[in-house]
């Protein structure tokens, strides 16, 4: 089973099921905006076109994650996207319906490259990763989850 990477931060107070991922950690401070608004626009770039399910944005922080509510029922699998700035280094973990996906495990250094990760989604469930950054905290970091399949009726 493939599953995906990106950080974000999740508050436990939003509802269970919100269409929108919510993050573990804090927001991005004020400067940190650049780096951030420079990352989000690289998603933006490289996904022109695609219906996203959730996304985030902030600066870099030593551990980032976010879990995307369950799909729709008919999203048969997710990309999961992720980039960041200031050359730190970043370890990424998955995990689809609470069960780790360690064949998704990547790390990556933040210079500006996407990375993604297609994770199918057999069972409507949340996907969630975790992020753990070393090196420089000095730049940003942008997430998006994507529509990759879905079930024609």
């Amino acid at each position: 089973m493939a599953a995906a990477a990106l950080t974000g931060a999740c508050d436990p107070s939003e509802p269970a099921g919100s269409s929108s991922p919510t993050p573990r950690t804090s927001r991005s401070s004020s400067s940190a905006v650049p780096d951030d608004k420079a990352a989000k626009a690289i998603l933006d770039q490289a996904f022109v076109g695609r219906q996203e399910l959730g996304s985030g944005s902030g600066a870099l922080q030593s551990q980032l994650g976010n879990t995307l509510p369950a799909p729709d029922k008919n999203v048969l699998s997710v990309t999961f996207a992720f980039t960041c700035t200031g050359n730190g280094k970043v370890a990424l973990k998955f995990a689809v319906n609470g069960k780790n996906v360690s064949s998704a495990a990547h790390s990556s250094t933040c210079d500006r490259s996407v990375f993604q990760q297609s994770v199918e989604v057999p069972d409507p469930g949340p996907i969630t990763f975790e992020a753990d950054v070393t090196g420089s905290n000095n730049g940003g970091f942008a997430y998006a989850y994507y529509t990759e399949k879905k079930q024609v009726p």
